[in-house]
């Protein structure tokens, strides 16, 4: 039997996913890696663990059955952690797909390769390029099921592959906006990570509400000039809702499990096991500041939640980026000559 879409991953976001998917009236096959989630998807209803509270409607039917999962329909939404992505690709290339067109809505990236997620597909996969759109914005999960408005924005290289994302998981309160700048949607949805962790770190050491102003800033600037001399993607992509409008939804709330990281890491609390608490973050925050260095980019606030995830004591790490901000604002003075 073939069904609508397929959403591999039972998490937040996947599971909010099947609701929006189900709710505009699609069958939906969701792919969970643990058999006690499926059961009890389909035989409650709910996905208490990840998506508390939320009545999944009766087209979500869910799977620990990934080749059957991956065959029944040409219509795949992407959203496992992005560190498991190399692995599942794996698995999955031993199916024989049925060419379906893929939407991705992981926020991280591929820290051994260093790729994003869209390329490991792409490469892993053999899918083509005009096949493959990703999905970033602020869109916390149980916001989306909650009916609460936001937008979200998909970046294709194909407006027909596009469009059928976009049709399918537009609501009247979850809106989505297109572009061809597949680079800026992805990498936005990275980027925000590293500013969400900073801000929890901030916040934990209590260095107050200025100090966070700056930090924020100082990253927007940095984040913006990675992701189009690094990647290439467009600025005003990143200053829409790609980057700039999730990372200010994730860096000042407690649903940011990002900006939770942070709170924690300024306690020196980094081993977290990442089973029972993802954030794509930290995988991510050296993998950009290696990136950045290697251009010859100055990225203090990276570099700073970096160190502070690899164990430097988080008031010494931010010395570090005191100095480098006050090197920079000194930088600005004029000559006494002038």
């Amino acid at each position: 039997m073939m069904g609508d879409f397929t959403v591999l991953g039972a998490g937040a976001m996947g599971t909010a996913m099947s609701y929006v998917l189900a709710f505009n009236g699609y069958d939906v096959s969701i792919w969970a890696r643990r058999k006690e989630i499926a059961d009890q998807i389909n035989k409650e209803r709910e996905n208490s663990e990840y998506m508390p509270n939320v009545i999944l409607p009766k087209k979500v039917h869910a799977t620990t059955d990934l080749k059957h999962s991956v065959t029944i329909t040409d219509k795949i939404v992407l959203a496992v952690p992005s560190h498991t992505v190399h692995d599942l690709c794996e698995r999955l290339s031993k199916y024989k797909l049925p060419k379906p067109q893929w939407l991705s809505v992981v926020k991280g990236m591929d820290v051994g390769s260093r790729n994003t997620i869209s390329e490991v597909l792409s490469e892993k996969l053999h899918i083509r390029e005009d096949s493959i759109a990703v999905l970033s914005g602020p869109d916390f999960a149980v916001e989306i099921t909650q009916n609460q408005p936001t937008i979200g924005i998909i970046g294709c290289k194909s407006n027909h592959t596009a469009s059928i994302f976009r049709k399918a998981l537009t609501t009247r309160y979850f809106l989505i906006k297109v572009t061809n700048d597949v680079k800026g949607v992805e990498i936005g949805g990275i980027l925000k990570n590293v500013g969400a962790i900073a801000i929890g770190i901030i916040d934990g050491l209590n260095l107050g509400d200025n100090t966070r102003g700056l930090v924020f800033s100082r990253y927007l600037q940095e984040a913006v000039e990675v992701g189009t001399k690094v990647f290439h993607a467009k600025e005003e992509t990143l200053l829409g809702p790609a980057f700039l409008g999730d990372m200010i939804a994730t860096a000042f709330s407690y649903k940011s499990r990002n900006r939770v990281i942070g709170l924690l890491a300024s306690k020196s609390i980094t081993e977290i096991p990442r089973q029972t608490f993802i954030a794509e973050g930290r995988n991510n925050a050296e993998v950009l500041s290696t990136l950045a260095q290697k251009n010859n980019l100055n990225v203090p606030v990276t570099k700073f939640v970096d160190s502070v995830l690899n164990g430097t004591k988080p008031y010494i790490a931010f010395n570090i980026l005191w100095k480098n901000i006050k090197k920079e604002a000194d930088s600005t003075v004029f000559s006494k000559h002038f």
